[in-house]
């Protein structure tokens, strides 16, 4: 077979279908301040036929290759070693010297800056493995692991399974379970243990410098992530799949977590809050441990078996941690959480030309990482949500708890789930309700996990004598590919507070239109909504009548009154029409601010704070700005200072430090900054005072300079000085920009996650006259970036480069440079796709621009 770079799906099949019985034993060497890591490798496979076979080998030097006790050519070719294997049982042998970086490698090394400590971790997702190790490094082809790791006295080594012999300088581990090479992983440094005194509860390890703050913040996590176990082994009728379970926090960790079978790495800044959290900030983190909790069955136990089936671990995931905080702790309202930290990301990628399916076809394994984003990790566990509307609770588990034992330690694809839904369905039906229709899973399936898109949701309905007469429902392709999708909704008529209770009726339908007929007598309503519950996915705009009234109610009726999921829907949807350039950006800052001073729920508020400094920075002209600024400055600085509790107090001081711009506003930054005021019960933490810091900064405050030296010569901790060097990218300077710009490009020391932080403070949204000659540039490395930089780092790039030119006033240049790069460059349909996906707000600002200049 022909050596071509990365994993293609051709060889990935070939060695499926040749290989068995795969034993790897490794081992390293790590030493302190060394870029280099030295292994061994002991690895033994069944081969069904003779015949050259490439196991996979690349950024590092192979010195000695042995192949059944003989000597074999070490040489590689894009990456990849040539096998000449045997019938039978096959044993290798492999002397080798790997890669470690501050960046850019699969086994990245980080200095602690706080006391000088330096920890290993490895993060192999999707196929670096085999740039730390020879492997077959592809998901299909599991495999026992054996782990020893050489490493400097007094460190401590976290692998896949418990340490079976430990002293000074070795730390060898028990063999794993079956596992794909991507799941394999271990952390190395003087890392501190949190143990709880619940054997339940799972070890927390983080860096020493951090054991102060772990102490107090992991129990929470530990009890949390016992609590999904308990929930998971239930639910699924799967005891939890591997020996034991670990939490590592990882400083500069590129993900919010990665679930390596029985020894989770966690980022470091998602567990350890780095300000005063509010209630949301514990459900978020509530879900990240949930989510990566159920990855260890979704992903670990059951694997799929090619990464264009990457949403099946993901989008499981994602929507078992919601379901699973559902039952755990219902009180904090997880659907709701949902329809606003989930849905919006999905469709704000799916109304975009830069969408995909949610099964995306990938050829290579070097392109697999253009499979992460929003489609996996947002829009998958929403159509999840309808699936299960859509079958019934029963056979939505019953089909989930067939699905793993069937494929338990092995793979599986997309189709082997919707079989495993379709029996569940065929168990479960009534025999003698013969009239009940079956849901057609295939169509289903075909329809929204293979097409890219959404529909729009139209209503049409009018009332005659005080009853409903006509109710009509139609969708349409927001792309013009026009396609119509099998949909599963409730539709609610509202009679307000005081009223007669809401009616629902559900509605299943595939056509383009469909009358609601279960509707048509009824009272008529003071408006219609088609998506209650948050059933279905798609956009789901208010008609004209609807909008006036919900615009009214949503103000004007007491909050214990309204539904919170209900309510946080209806600002959705009117957030839509603006986002649509078919209502006013104004109009929603004005609604939204007036709602301010009422509003008791901290996400809530958090969201609206992110929507009026969008309206406010990307939508609105100078003048329309600052028509409105000091009004809204006005009641967000009230409520930072007045609002009844201190997530709401919380909440709005990070929107007060991103949207305050007038002298007086700015003025109160520098007096919290200096302790002359003070948020009540709130306490400046580092990160707040250098989001202040980076804000006057941004802003050109005239003191801004002498407040960021001083707080710099403070702040000498390792995170200080992560946060400082973000600040100052947010300086107005062109020499500023052209330093960073050219760190960005060039430096081997900056850590990514200094640069992944940094991003936006350099693209501030006042600074794009400033920084629009980059945008070329950043285009110009898009190739680089996807060689070379973790999975998210590229959206990051696109997000802030692209992002920072979507203002009113620069939008339409921005536009026309994107579209002249794309014409004259040839890139893969990939990258292609990003930058149409990111530069789709500069579309839609323009559009806003074009119908409402003022």
């Amino acid at each position: 077979m022909p050596s071509e770079p990365g994993v293609s799906r051709t060889l990935a099949i070939d060695r499926a279908g040749r290989l068995s019985k795969i034993h790897y034993q490794l081992s390293f060497a790590i030493r302190e301040h060394e870029a280099a890591v030295d292994g061994t490798e002991s690895l033994s496979f069944d081969s069904k036929t003779d015949g050259d076979l490439l196991i996979d080998y690349r950024d590092g030097i192979l010195h000695s290759a042995e192949l059944n006790g003989r000597p074999i050519s070490p040489q590689i070719e894009n990456g990849h070693l040539k096998l000449p294997a045997s019938t039978g049982k096959n044993k290798v042998k492999l002397v080798f010297t790997s890669n470690a970086a501050a960046a850019g490698k699969a086994i990245t090394r980080y200095e602690d800056k706080d006391d000088g400590s330096e920890y290993f971790y490895t993060l192999f997702v999707p196929m670096d493995a085999s740039m730390a190790f020879p492997c077959f490094d592809q998901p299909d082809l599991k495999a026992n692991f054996r782990l020893d790791v050489e490493h400097p006295a007094h460190w401590t080594v976290i692998g896949n399974t418990a340490a079976t012999l430990t002293d000074e300088t070795h730390t060898s581990f028990e063999e794993t379970r079956p596992i794909s090479t991507y799941l394999f992983a271990f952390a190395a440094g003087p890392f501190e243990a949190v143990r709880s005194k619940n054997a339940a509860e799972p070890t927390v390890y983080v860096r020493k410098s951090q054991m102060a703050r772990a102490e107090q913040e992991a129990p929470q996590v530990q009890q949390m992530a016992a609590r999904g176990i308990g929930y998971f082994s239930e639910f699924f009728a799967q005891p939890f799949p591997f020996p034991k379970y670990d939490l590592v926090l990882i400083p500069g960790f590129p993900f919010g977590g990665m679930e390596h079978a029985g020894a989770t790495f966690l980022n470091e800044d998602g567990i350890l809050f780095r300000s005063m959290p509010t209630p949301s900030d514990f459900f978020r983190r509530n879900t990240l441990v949930l989510h990566e909790t159920c990855h260890q069955w979704f992903g670990d136990l059951v694997t799929m078996r090619w990464f264009d089936d990457l949403w099946l671990k993901e989008g499981f995931a994602q929507y078992m941690a919601y379901k699973g905080l559902a039952s755990l702790e219902p009180a904090s309202n997880p659907w709701k959480h949902f329809y606003d930290d989930v849905k919006p990301l999905a469709y704000g990628i799916d109304e975009t030309l830069g969408t995909t399916p949610i099964y995306q076809d990938i050829p290579n394994l070097k392109d697999a990482k253009s499979a992460y984003g929003a489609i996996v990790y947002q829009k998958a566990p929403a159509i999840l949500k309808q699936l299960e509307f859509r079958i019934g609770s029963d056979a939505f588990r019953a089909g989930l708890r067939t699905y793993l034992s069937k494929h338990a330690y092995g793979n599986a694809e997309w189709s082997d789930l919707i079989a495993a839904f379709g029996q569940a369905i065929a168990t479960d039906r009534d025999p003698s309700a013969t009239s009940k229709k079956v849901p057609d899973l295939d169509a289903w399936a075909a329809a929204w996990i293979k097409r890219r898109g959404m529909p729009q949701i139209d209503v049409d309905w009018s009332c005659r004598n005080g009853k409903v007469d006509r109710l009509t429902l139609s969708q349409h392709d927001v792309l013009p590919d026009g396609f119509a999708w099998p949909i599963s909704t409730q539709v609610m008529l509202n009679y307000g507070p005081e009223d007669k209770p809401n009616r629902l009726f559900r509605v299943d339908w595939s056509t383009a239109a469909i009358k609601v007929s279960q509707a048509l007598g009824q009272a008529c309503p003071a408006f219609v909504f088609a998506n209650a519950g948050d059933e279905a996915y798609g956009r789901f705009p208010l008609d004209s009548a609807s909008e006036a009234e919900a615009s009214r109610q949503i103000v004007s009726v007491p909050l214990d009154k309204q539904e919170p999921l209900l309510r946080a829907m209806l600002w959705g949807a009117l957030w839509d029409n603006v986002h649509l350039a078919k209502s006013p950006p104004r109009g929603y800052v004005e609604l939204a601010v007036k709602s301010l001073p009422d509003e008791v729920d901290d996400a809530m508020a958090r969201v609206q704070g992110g929507r009026i400094s969008t309206a406010l920075h990307s939508w609105m002209s100078e003048d329309a700005r600052k028509a409105v600024l000091p009004h809204v400055e006005s009641v967000i600085a009230d409520r930072m200072f007045n609002a009844p509790t201190l997530g709401m107090r919380i909440v709005s001081f990070r929107t007060f430090t991103s949207i305050s711009e007038t002298p007086d506003r700015l003025q109160k930054v520098k007096e919290l900054l200096a302790g002359k005021v003070g948020v009540p019960g709130m306490e400046l933490k580092r990160l707040d005072r250098w989001n202040l810091v980076g804000h006057l900064v941004a802003m050109s405050d005239p003191e801004a300079k002498a407040i960021y030296e001083a707080e710099k010569a403070h702040d000498q901790s390792g995170e200080g000085l992560k946060y400082a060097y973000a600040a100052e990218a947010a300086t107005p300077s062109a020499e500023v920009k052209e330093r960073y710009f050219n760190e960005y490009l060039h430096s081997p020391t900056i850590q990514e996650d200094w640069i992944t932080q940094s991003l936006r403070p350099f693209n501030a949204w006042n600074q794009a006259w400033l920084t629009q000659q980059y945008l070329v540039q950043a285009l110009d490395e898009l190739e680089k970036i996807k060689q070379h930089r973790k999975i998210f780092f590229l959206g990051a790039w696109l997000g802030a480069f692209i992002g920072g030119q979507d203002t009113l006033e620069n939008s339409v240049n921005a536009k026309t440079a994107v579209q002249t790069w794309l014409t004259t460059h040839q890139i893969d349909p990939d990258l292609r796709r990003k930058i149409l996906e990111a530069a789709d707000a500069l579309n839609r600002t323009g559009l806003i621009r074009k119908t409402y200049p003022n």
